[in-house]
């Protein structure tokens, strides 16, 4: 298992801004799947921290209003909110790596670039359907850590040929 840790460009704005992306080396059925990890349950008082700190891009002009359409600042808060603390993102790639070593190809926790553009909204919010859905990390027995993490998938989306 292949672990990155891409340090930071510069100043972090927020303390939880890492995001983990992992590839498996099959699932489903399928090679090579791409899961982005993240931190579910998110509270309101969390969203009401973070508002009016300019975390969230003003909407990008040249997408149609019709894209946008429900679109919140709400919804883009709680996508930063997904993101773990740098301790956070350390523990989970070192637990993942002990328990999940033989299932993972590879491991990237990186920092989320702020502003976040208006219109991204939380993975948890995403309906799952036959392909794609949540892999509960947090929902095994011995679960060590003090946060939770899932993985989203999405196995309808197109695989480039490793092979």
């Amino acid at each position: 298992m292949e672990i990155t840790f891409v340090p930071a460009q510069g100043k972090i704005l927020l303390e939880r801004s890492y995001i983990v992306a992992a590839t498996l080396h099959s699932f489903k059925g399928h090679r090579h799947v791409e899961v982005q990890i993240f931190r579910p349950g998110a509270t309101d008082d969390e969203v009401k921290e973070l508002l009016n700190r300019n975390l969230v891009a003003p909407a990008d002009a040249s997408i149609p209003l019709q894209v946008l359409q429900g679109a919140t600042e709400e919804a883009a808060l709680r996508c930063i909110l997904e993101s773990f603390t740098e301790n956070e993102s350390h523990a989970l790639a070192d637990y993942l790596e002990q328990r999940y070593s033989d299932t993972f190809e590879s491991l990237t926790v990186c920092p989320l670039e702020l502003p976040v553009p208006f219109g991204v909204g939380p993975l948890e919010g995403i309906i799952e359907s036959k392909n794609s859905g949540f892999i509960r990390f947090d929902a095994v027995n011995d679960w060590p850590l003090p946060f939770r993490a899932w993985g989203y998938y999405d196995l309808d989306q197109p695989l480039e040929d490793q092979t």
